[in-house]
């Protein structure tokens, strides 16, 4: 049986990366607050690890400035900085020692296109990203209402869902009909759950899925 790294290198053969989420993962074993449930190694590496970057695997989602909400123990939000060292990624955390657990871990790992912001995204002003992300966090429909001062210019919403998405999205399907989004889920049942849910508009382009 492979090991969760073994499964994870599967899809992302990268020994730079992997160098950095084992780094990650120490940083997370000596925090000193409970970030997560999830202590395992292996488990780590598929439940925390995958799961942000799975997707990228699947589709080119192209951004410049991507912003995660609630972003907690840094997932998915730190993997994607790590994955993508060239593009600019803002951490949204409203509980201070949250926030200050991702400043001291983006810093130990050296994550100079990270910026961690301690605040509530709904009180947020004159940031724009054209990607937004959020895992566990909230239903859609909140997540739309909390980012509205920062979305104007976002191309592409990433919500990390469960299976019952579908009636969450049927509650703000007039809200994406209005602002002309589509809805596209990508579904993953083995190792883990999750129904990736991305909401873009009709202006970007989901990139076709990767063959390699």
């Amino acid at each position: 049986m492979k090991s969760g790294k073994e499964i994870f290198k599967s899809y992302f053969d990268n020994e730079n990366l992997l160098e950095l989420l084992d780094y990650f993962y120490e940083i997370h074993k000596n925090a000193p607050i409970n970030l997560t449930a999830i202590k395992d190694y292996d488990d780590f590496y598929i439940k925390h690890y995958l799961d942000s970057l799975y997707i990228f695997k699947i589709y080119n989602l192209n951004f410049q400035l991507l912003i995660d909400i609630g972003s907690g123990g840094g997932f998915p939000g730190i993997p994607i900085a790590l994955l993508y060292p060239d593009r600019n990624i803002i951490l949204v955390e409203s509980i201070k020692k949250k926030a200050d657990f991702l400043r001291v871990a983006t810093k130990e790992l050296g994550l100079k296109n990270v910026e961690v912001i301690n605040d509530r995204c709904e009180n947020m002003r004159n940031i724009y990203p054209d990607f937004i992300t959020a895992r566990g966090v909230a239903t859609v429909d909140k997540l739309f209402k909390w980012t509205r001062n920062v979305s104007r210019e976002t191309k592409c919403f990433l919500f990390y869902k469960g299976e019952k998405v579908d009636e969450e999205i049927k509650n703000v399907q007039k809200f994406i009909n209005k602002n002309d989004m589509r809805v596209e889920y990508v579904r993953m049942e083995e190792p883990f759950k999750r129904t990736y849910t991305i909401i873009y508009r009709n202006d970007y382009s989901l990139c076709p899925r990767k063959t390699d």
